[in-house]
């Protein structure tokens, strides 16, 4: 089948926001994928009609690499597709059947699809033709093309939850569990007792602070760490919410890593 950082000046300028992300989060709407982030689904097709023969489907399949290609009549009226599978089955019951006997059921969806919704008909057909704004058929997507994206966009969460372990890490083999609490819980409405309870917010504030960051005796600049933190807020916000998609994904994992890597380093 076919596969288809806001720089913060340092003189006159407050902290980087400390505010809890579970907090900064609450009520806001979370968007899920839907088939037009797949690179594929807007991208074009390439077709043949019913009337084409299996000489044509066979080279414009391999010129491009296809296992399918759908079978329009015009832009917008999807007769079916063709695939290697039909088009042998199709030779194999009759050496001289016509092309139309190998032309099979597709299904086509809006590119405004959420991407979880249509699986069902992806894994029932292989593939789905993608119908745009206009009614057209626009695009293709496959399993291949779903298994990159997901696998694409699983990188990013992986590393957020490596660098979510590694902050509760430092700080609860290297500062106080008591002073913690205070910072981050001075009235006790959180009910906090444990390292584990944390957010990526309270990692802000405690590593924030200038008496519990002089306390992990970092031979680092608080202010340039901090601010990176909150650089990396903002993506594992954009990630968790979808919302754009070049700034939580391949831009930002030499970012995550950097600084996975500086916490293994100096965090002991």
């Amino acid at each position: 089948m076919r596969a288809t950082a806001r720089t913060r000046t340092e003189a006159c300028t407050p902290e980087p926001s400390t505010t809890s992300s579970d907090e900064e989060d609450k009520g806001e709407p979370v968007q899920g994928q839907t088939v037009g982030n797949l690179p594929s689904a807007l991208k074009g097709v390439v077709s043949v009609s019913s009337s084409a023969s299996f000489e044509e489907a066979f080279t414009k399949m391999r010129l491009n690499g296809y296992s399918q290609l759908p079978v329009l009549s015009g832009p917008r009226n999807l007769r079916g597709a063709v695939t290697w599978e039909s088009i042998a089955r199709a030779r194999y019951s009759d050496p001289e059947a016509p092309f139309s006997e190998a032309i099979v059921a597709a299904h086509a969806v809006s590119y405004a699809e959420h991407l979880i919704d249509v699986l069902p008909d992806l894994e029932r057909f292989g593939f789905l033709l993608v119908k745009d704004q206009t009614n057209q058929i626009a695009g293709i997507i496959t399993v291949a093309d779903v298994a990159a994206e997901y696998g694409a966009t699983a990188r990013p969460f992986l590393l957020i939850g490596d660098l979510d372990r590694q902050l509760r890490r430092v700080i609860s083999e290297g500062l106080d569990l008591t002073e913690v609490i205070t910072l981050c819980d001075p009235d006790g409405r959180r009910k906090l007792s444990a390292f584990d309870q944390l957010s990526y917010g309270d990692y802000q504030q405690i590593l924030g602070n200038q008496e519990q960051w002089d306390k992990l005796g970092w031979p680092l600049d608080r202010k340039s760490f901090i601010a990176r933190l909150d650089e990396l807020r903002e993506i594992r916000n954009e990630l968790m919410h979808f919302n754009d998609k070049d700034k939580a994904g391949d831009s930002a994992i030499p970012m995550l890593r950097n600084m996975i890597e500086l916490l293994r380093e100096h965090g002991g």
